[in-house]
């Protein structure tokens, strides 16, 4: 990690040279925002919905970010060049800088990292994976903010427990969203995936995309946890994990515990994409 290079407030440093201030607001209460993405063939997928959807998140914290959207496109660009890896995970961070009174934002303080691509193991495709739920509402979801306290101890608990995922169910009962995750189910060959309070993931919105060019049967809607023993299958979806095939949830098997047809035929379209981008 100290061996790449990244991007912080425009001087390019290594990883031990990044750092931030004790009285930046994002340390002191969590007020920042990122956006995550990665590349195939070294090129950033689907560039222009990832900066969108960091734009929005910085409106919504009313945050200022330092550069164009032009100035900071060619600085992600640049960052993939100088590191050079074989594929790239992105990860642009801006939070609310040096507080005067550790409540009132200061000049926003950006930080770009560039490391190697993680890949999950073979066998979470192959075999498909276990998830835990949670009671979890996450308050403006449709923001990449920072704060993700909840996240981090469930995802501890959910390893011990041979999980990888956290799903998250309000207090109605519906299934919204993974800790870092989109969901979806098939259910009667008719694919499902929450319509609303969720973060409206890029590859999620890919995998709609493929979905409807395909003609298959689609709808997004309240997903219940009651409905779970009705699913024939299940994926989730994210720039890290692709489509990662779901085949227990909690102590209970989607369908007949494999990866199933309507999953495989998903993953396979979503793979020609990437393999072409």
């Amino acid at each position: 990690m100290n061996k790449s290079l990244h991007y912080q407030n425009g001087r390019w440093v290594r990883g031990d040279e990044v750092c931030v201030s004790a009285f930046d607001i994002g340390l002191l209460r969590g007020y920042g925002v990122f956006d995550f993405l990665r590349t195939y063939n070294n090129k950033p997928f689907r560039f222009n919905d990832h900066l969108h959807r960091f734009a929005v998140s910085i409106r919504k914290f009313n945050l200022h970010l330092p550069l164009t959207k032009k100035a900071l496109k060619q600085v992600i660009l640049e960052g993939i060049r100088k590191n050079n890896y074989r594929e790239t995970n992105i990860r642009a961070i801006l939070t609310g800088g040096v507080s005067k009174d550790g409540l009132t934002p200061g000049q926003s303080n950006l930080i770009i990292l560039f490391t190697p691509c993680h890949f999950y193991p073979k066998k979470y495709y192959q075999q498909g994976v276990r998830v835990i739920t949670q009671k979890y509402f996450r308050s403006d979801p449709e923001i990449k903010s920072l704060n993700y306290i909840k996240a981090i101890g469930w995802l501890a608990e959910a390893r011990k427990r041979g999980a990888v995922e956290v799903l998250y169910i309000d207090r109605q009962g519906r299934i919204l969203e993974a800790t870092t995750s989109n969901f979806f189910a098939v259910i009667r060959g008719r694919v499902v995936t929450p319509r609303k309070d969720i973060l409206l993931g890029v590859t999620r919105k890919v995998i709609i995309e493929i979905i409807k060019r395909l003609s298959i049967s689609f709808v997004e809607k309240d997903l219940m946890a009651a409905e779970i023993s009705k699913f024939d299958e299940a994926f989730l979806t994210a720039s890290n994990k692709e489509i990662m095939p779901v085949v227990k949830i909690d102590n209970q098997l989607v369908g007949d515990g494999r990866v199933g047809k309507m999953t495989k035929k998903l993953m396979a379209a979503f793979a020609k994409i990437t393999h072409q981008w």
